[in-house]
């Protein structure tokens, strides 16, 4: 008793997101009626479906099935060869049941995106951003990167210079702009460029072979007009208190000085001679000079603070709280920077709190990188605790965060 089982190939080729179809021939080569069963053994076991799912022949019977298989277009489709067995159990006989063997080859696809962050840089001297390469598809993306702008006017670096991305995975490579020409004054010029993803020759595959993203440069002045204002007003404060100087203190503490004199000279018993004007004589008999060491004065005490530069960075591991930062006793964190990354595109939310109030939320399938920069800072007081809050995410996400400010004395 049992069954014979035979497939229409033993190579099928799979192209993720679409079905391929063949044919499972059965017999029943046992003496009574027989329902058999199928099962899909292997690697790609998961993408197999039958049509009808059960068959029931009589002795000596045959019966064909339909084997679908639908690989998801996705980056767990690994390109490649792998086994697939179709196993045909016997509801009579379960020890004659039969495997038949077949190979999937699934085919490589391509689905690369990058995208710059931020696409807008910034800079006199330099401009600075990320480029965020993911590679969606099935198979590996080797790719260089390079730079070009239409005014030749920018000089590229970026590191690494050459990127391999798995099948799945995001990789960032760090862009730095130089403009090739600075200029002290005036408004603000746009640079636009491109950076270029290019794949070797003999790496290409199902991927493009080259692969453009735009982006610009805001050149800015070397001496920006707040700058130029700050120094109008500094000069303006020197002249002010020059003026204030020669005004007002020098000849007060002039005045308090020969008042001083003149009293310890009293003290002592010693006469102080008369001044005489600009055009009169000196009498006969000579001149008396007095000579007196100056008085001692009592120096004043001040008191100068000093604030200390902190910065750090914390990754999470999934759902829950992390202390990121405790604040020491007699101090304050003044937080002016922060940075928050997601390299790996997580979905869930992220809540950055104090001593679990939230201050800022964000949810994680909005954003791969953010960055915050204040002029007025938020404030952390002694015993206070930075906390990372990661919720809603599927997975071990990995979202994280850098910052920094300063440490001063409460």
């Amino acid at each position: 008793m049992g069954a014979v089982a035979q497939l229409s190939s033993s190579n099928i080729d799979v192209e993720p997101g679409r079905p391929s179809t063949l044919t499972l021939q059965i017999r029943n080569t046992g003496t009574v009626v027989d329902r058999f069963s199928f099962e899909a053994l292997g690697g790609g076991s998961q993408w197999v479906s039958f049509s009808p799912e059960t068959i029931s022949l009589f002795p000596q019977a045959s019966g064909t099935v339909s084997v679908v298989v639908l690989a998801p277009r996705e980056p767990a489709s690994a390109a490649g060869a792998m086994p697939l067995g179709i196993r045909v159990a016997s509801s009579e006989d379960p020890d004659g049941s039969v495997v038949e063997e077949a190979s999937l080859n699934v085919a490589p696809f391509s689905a690369v995106g990058a995208e710059l962050v931020p696409r807008i840089t910034r800079g006199g001297l330099r401009g600075r951003t990320r480029l965020a390469v993911d590679n969606r598809s099935n198979c590996p993306y080797v790719a260089g990167v390079s730079g070009s702008d239409p005014r030749g006017a920018l000089a590229f670096a970026f590191r690494p210079a050459a990127v391999t991305v798995q099948p799945g995975e995001t990789v960032f490579v760090r862009a730095t702009l130089r403009p090739l020409k600075r200029f002290w004054r005036g408004p603000a010029q746009t640079l636009p460029f491109t950076t270029t993803l290019t794949v070797p020759e003999d790496e290409v595959g199902p991927h493009p072979a080259v692969l453009p993203i735009d982006g610009s440069m805001t050149q800015g002045p070397l001496l920006p007009r707040w700058l130029l204002a700050a120094l109008a007003a500094l000069v303006a404060l020197i002249a002010l208190l020059v003026l204030l100087w020669f005004v007002l203190l020098k000849p007060q503490i002039r005045s308090t000085a020969k008042d001083q004199v003149k009293k310890q000279l009293t003290a002592a018993g010693v006469v102080a001679p008369a001044t005489s004007g600009g055009g009169g004589g000196s009498k006969s008999g000579g001149s008396t000079a007095v000579t007196t060491p100056p008085a001692s004065g009592t120096g004043g005490s001040s008191t100068a603070s000093s604030a200390q530069s902190i910065n750090g960075s914390a990754q999470a591991s999934g759902n829950g709280t992390q202390v990121v930062y405790t604040v020491p006793t007699g101090k304050t964190l003044q937080m002016t920077d922060l940075l928050v990354e997601n390299p790996n595109g997580d979905t869930g939310t992220l809540i950055l709190a104090r001593n679990g109030v939230p201050l800022m939320q964000w949810s994680l399938a909005n954003f791969r990188d953010l960055d915050y920069h204040w002029i007025t800072p938020t404030v952390f007081a002694a015993g206070n605790q930075m906390q990372l809050v990661v919720s809603g995410c599927p997975g071990a996400c990995t979202p994280a965060i850098y910052y920094a400010g300063s440490l001063a004395g409460s």
